[in-house]
């Protein structure tokens, strides 16, 4: 059976080349589980995002090839948006990997302070801004200043509206402005620390190792990964409502004038007046 497959388009960083494959003999490699060459572009895109988050350049890379095992497994099921989303696509998947190993490695890290003449310490001054932000301003703002997505493909990354998304700019930008002196736009004027040792062929996951309880996370209808962060804080919202009903439940049952059995007492029938005859 073959497979067609429009080619991407050649602007910006959707100019994927062999990622996804593009030709019969990628699509059957990839498809019976052999290695699968990355374009260097996009290898160097998701060690960038990895990198602003995590701030270490062998963590970077080693995210960058969790990030394409995780990316090709999706392909092997078509489970795959647009070409014009791989952008997007990509550095969802990067971030809540970097995301991940930030949870489950909770030390400190290189400060800009300590970097004081040294070449990248823009880098890692905006790292450090970063830093202080919720995983989806930290996205929102990597795709709009450093890659120029387009709004609703950051719509698609993040899960909501454009007037939701518009609030969240604000907010994102605003916060910001309050941890640094310099504008959210230095994002794609300034690139990390460069390493050698990029992924060039990639090996995709088994479907075995794409469980949520083994991957951390699940996907979204538009082929999108949930954010993680977002969804814990779904899932402590709908807690909170949750204990507020029970306890005003309880409160009710509680203060409820009828709900102890109270005494009755029957009146007397009235007295019947006896008449004489």
């Amino acid at each position: 059976m073959t497979h067609e497959m429009t080619a991407p388009s050649t602007s910006a960083i959707e100019r994927i080349g062999t990622f996804p494959p593009v030709t019969p003999a990628d699509w059957r490699n990839m498809f019976y589980g052999s290695p699968t060459p990355v374009n260097p572009e996009a290898a160097q895109m998701v060690y960038d995002i990895c990198w602003f988050l995590v701030k270490d350049g062998n963590v970077a890379t080693r995210l960058t090839i969790v990030t394409f095992r995780v990316a090709l497994s999706r392909f092997n099921d078509h489970h795959l948006p647009a070409p014009a989303a791989y952008t997007a696509w990509l550095a969802s998947i990067a971030s809540n990997e970097a995301h991940r190993y930030l949870e489950e490695n909770p030390t400190r890290r290189l400060s800009s302070a300590l970097l004081e003449g040294s070449e990248n310490r823009a880098s890692f001054y905006l790292a450090d801004t970063l830093s202080e932000m919720r995983a989806d301003y930290k996205l929102a703002l990597l795709l709009r200043y450093r890659y120029q997505t387009p709004p609703k493909f950051i719509c698609m990354a993040l899960d909501m509206r454009p007037r939701r998304l518009a609030r969240v700019f604000v907010k994102a930008r605003a916060q910001f402005a309050e941890n640094s002196s310099i504008a959210p736009a230095r994002l794609g004027q300034v690139d990390p620390p460069r390493t050698r040792s990029l992924p060039q062929v990639i090996e995709p996951y088994a479907k075995k190792d794409m469980r949520r309880k083994i991957l951390g996370y699940e996907w979204l209808p538009s082929e999108f990964p949930i954010i993680p962060e977002r969804d814990e804080r779904r899932a402590r919202w709908v807690t909170a409502v949750l204990t507020l009903v029970i306890l005003l439940a309880i409160g009710a049952v509680i203060t409820n004038p009828w709900g102890a059995e109270r005494p009755s007492f029957e009146s007397d029938p009235p007295a019947v007046e006896q008449i004489d005859g």
